[in-house]
């Protein structure tokens, strides 16, 4: 089975899992680097109440900057 594309990134095997996102590993089409993309479910999230939480990490890794602290490529 092929990688799967999601925008410009081709999405491969999960690298981790959490109670409400999984980590997939993925590479971007455009440019060959290697992300983690978290992908999160949206009946979850609205299940739980969790939009506000999310609108918040959204907006903390945008301007966080730090070599230890994963960087937020795209919304």
């Amino acid at each position: 089975m092929g990688a799967r594309k999601v925008g410009k990134y081709e999405v491969g095997r999960t690298i981790g899992e959490g109670t409400f996102a999984e980590v997939k590993f993925a590479i971007s089409t455009e440019t060959g680097e290697s992300v983690a993309m978290k992908v999160l479910a949206k009946s979850t999230i609205l299940k739980h109440k969790m939009v506000h939480q999310i609108k918040r990490e959204i907006s903390i890794m945008k301007i966080v900057r730090h070599p230890n602290i994963v960087r937020l490529h795209e919304e």
